[in-house]
């Protein structure tokens, strides 16, 4: 008997918290093979990267909508549910389909876990996704990985191209210590031929991705060095900038996702359909720069008062979004909601944070990983601080509190702002 949309969420929920995250691709392979290698016969666009992997996805994404392409994509995490990840086109995976596509991986599923060896929830999910897409025969796949690279659960494909976006310190446990230690795990998704389009322009790690492109012939794309961004232009609400690659440049280019981290994703999503494709319109990258938007991504959903959601998940992370808060709103102050995963670098992410803020509001939410209101709280060093570990109510009074001329910026988690979305659009 099938099981209903709740009853699998609850199975992912219960799968999380028993086998978490347990890197290598001996599992998946296996799963793969018993489900008929579905991943096979696709075409892929792979891309990896500490921030920035699910905008560059969206750019491209609505840049091959408008070019008439059918795309698949795979994205983590979710915000609002877990059809969202599993999309051909703009349309999300439905229930009956994600349904059935789980309950044909079910028998497998449960071979695998009398085995000993059971697939943890993100291998189910990706497994999944390749099956879907295998059904629908997209013209192309945009794949993100979930963590890392080489040995992330989506790494077993050999992709058109890859991306990798921007390297930052982050999972030290898992991917290691340093800028370069990182940036080898993130290459491990190049693959032989195939080019590689990398924003990384710190040399370390720069240098680390670009001798594993060399290593294995594949052609290297470097932001800054390769293709070009100038003439940018920023008002309250949107931004341009200009274009230049090999073969000319593509000026005044109009966006409205913010910062300049989106001027640097939109300018790979660009410089990776130039390459990856034999022929793109012009005017089909300009509407989909255009129309691309991500959701918890800077995102405003409120104007009286001034609310924004940012996904910021590590420091890096934070003081872009910091930079693109005193960009697009010098005159304002900006009060923070912060809640975060206990293994993140959440001292580090809060004093990027404690530079610029008018108050900080730190809270907790419902998740295995989360870190503890209190524990936020000690590690924060903002003289005005206040812990309220009932996240609704720590939002409530955050909104209460601001006025003209300030903005409430809630973040620190894409999990955290899953809860937040549901919650504000109720409201």
């Amino acid at each position: 008997m099938a099981m209903t949309m709740k009853e699998i969420n609850h199975f992912f929920e219960r799968r999380q918290v028993r086998l978490g995250m347990n890197f290598g691709l001996s599992r998946m392979e296996a799963l793969l093979k018993k489900l008929g290698n579905p991943h096979e016969g696709l075409t892929y666009i792979h891309i990896a990267g500490s921030n920035g992997k699910g905008s560059t996805l969206q750019y491209m994404k609505e840049i091959l909508l408008a070019e008439g392409v059918t795309v698949a994509s795979f994205t983590s995490p979710y915000l609002s549910r877990m059809n969202e990840q599993l999309k051909i086109n703009a349309d999300e995976i439905s229930d009956k389909d994600f349904i059935a596509v789980f309950m044909e991986m079910w028998p497998s599923i449960q071979e695998m876990d009398l085995a000993g060896s059971g697939p943890t929830q993100f291998e189910i999910l990706t497994a999944m996704a390749f099956s879907y897409f295998s059904k629908k025969e997209p013209d192309l796949v945009l794949l993100e990985t979930g963590l890392g690279g080489r040995l992330d659960t989506t790494n077993v494909i050999k992709p058109l191209l890859s991306i990798i976006t921007s390297i930052s310190l982050e999972h030290t446990n898992i991917l290691g210590d340093t800028l370069a230690e990182i940036a080898s795990e993130k290459a491990g998704i190049i693959k032989n031929g195939a080019p590689v389009i990398s924003g990384v322009r710190e040399k370390e790690p720069a240098d680390v991705i670009e001798d594993k492109a060399h290593a294995v012939g594949a052609p290297y794309y470097q932001l800054g060095r390769d293709f070009h961004v100038s003439n940018v232009e920023i008002s309250e609400g949107k931004q341009s900038f200009s274009l230049t690659h090999e073969n000319g440049t593509i000026d005044h280019i109009d966006m409205n996702m913010l910062g300049q981290h989106q001027i640097e994703n939109a300018a790979l999503a660009i410089a990776a359909v130039l390459i990856g494709l034999e022929r793109i319109n012009e005017k089909n990258i300009r509407k989909g720069i255009a129309d691309a938007k991500w959701d918890g991504r800077f995102e405003m959903v409120s104007k009286d008062p001034l609310v924004i959601m940012d996904g910021a998940h590590n420091p890096a992370g934070i003081q872009v979004l910091v930079d693109a808060l005193k960009v697009h709103y010098p005159e304002y102050k900006y009060r923070f909601v912060f809640s975060s995963f206990k293994d993140k670098d959440y001292a580090k992410m809060l004093h990027e944070l404690e530079k610029d803020a008018l108050e900080v509001i730190v809270t907790e939410f419902v998740h295995d990983r989360a870190a503890d209101a209190q524990e936020l709280f000690e590690a924060a060093h903002q003289e005005n601080k206040q812990l309220i570990k009932d996240w609704k109510a720590a939002i409530t009074e955050g909104r209460r509190k601001t006025g003209d001329k300030e903005i409430l910026v809630i973040t620190g988690s894409l999990h955290f702002l899953s809860f937040v979305k549901t919650f504000l659009s109720v409201e």
